[in-house]
């Protein structure tokens, strides 16, 4: 194995844990505020106002449950199928170099890029809780950080792989 191979490798591996990390990892934490009217707010709905910290897996349970089942099936196909297939094509070409055809190799250039959706994602959902009226924050936990490192050191291994 060249060391072009080995270092495709120690970085699909750890793209492997980083994923893992992802998945397991709380993503970020929501919490609500309604401005000068919270305190008012929480005695009549406190429920409404406690801090939400989010998974990426408890979040497509969540969609799914409050019958958005287009976009969990969508954000799960992203985040959780495309990822794991495209890591598991990543460690059959590292250690099997040319094994693919090139017509498998072309597509899963083309669909690899869409990995970076459930960051891309991530970031829209920050975007949209900090720009909500009433003073509600988000706050990102290291499942964030781990998911984002999973993709750019698969898209990394990819180039060295693929190449």
């Amino acid at each position: 194995m060249t060391r072009r191979a080995q270092f495709a490798v120690g970085l699909v591996a750890i793209s492997c844990v980083a994923f893992g990390l992802g998945l397991a990892l709380p993503l970020f934490s929501v919490t609500p505020a309604a401005g000068q009217w919270t305190s008012v707010a929480r005695i009549f709905a406190a429920d409404e106002f406690q801090t939400r910290t989010f998974t990426l897996p408890g979040g497509i349970a969540l969609l799914w449950t409050e019958h958005e089942r287009g976009l969990a099936v969508l954000l799960g196909s992203l985040a959780l199928v495309l990822p794991v297939a495209k890591l598991c094509v990543l460690w059959w070409e590292a250690f099997a170099a040319g094994s693919f055809a090139p017509r498998v190799m072309t597509f899963f250039r083309v669909v690899s890029h869409y990995a970076m959706v459930e960051v891309f994602l991530v970031a829209l959902t920050v975007l949209l809780v900090k720009g909500l009226p009433g003073g509600s924050y988000v706050v990102l936990h290291a499942g964030t950080y781990a998911f984002t490192a999973s993709v750019l050191l698969s898209l990394a291994a990819s180039r060295l792989v693929t190449e």
